[in-house]
């Protein structure tokens, strides 16, 4: 047998991988993100400067983005 069929090879380094799980959450955070800002916006326009629509119009857009950013992971990462 030849020497280099005895030798031990020292093993590879593991190379971390990017989980899908983890950018299920990020589409997901990023679009909750951007939907609080467009609602927030859309009541700025509606409203005016009251502190209360302008908080009512980020939520309702924020649960709006939430069952959007879901439907996009659920297009993207199907399995």
């Amino acid at each position: 047998m030849s020497h280099t069929k005895k030798k031990k090879h020292s093993p590879h380094p593991h190379v971390p991988q990017i989980k899908k799980d983890i950018k299920k959450y990020r589409v997901i955070a990023v679009v909750v993100i951007f939907f609080s800002l467009f609602g927030a916006g859309i009541a700025f326009f509606a409203a005016g400067n009251n502190v209360i629509w302008l908080v009512t119009g980020a939520l309702i857009g924020a649960v709006c983005g939430y069952f959007f950013g879901r439907q996009i992971v659920q297009g993207l990462f199907k399995n």
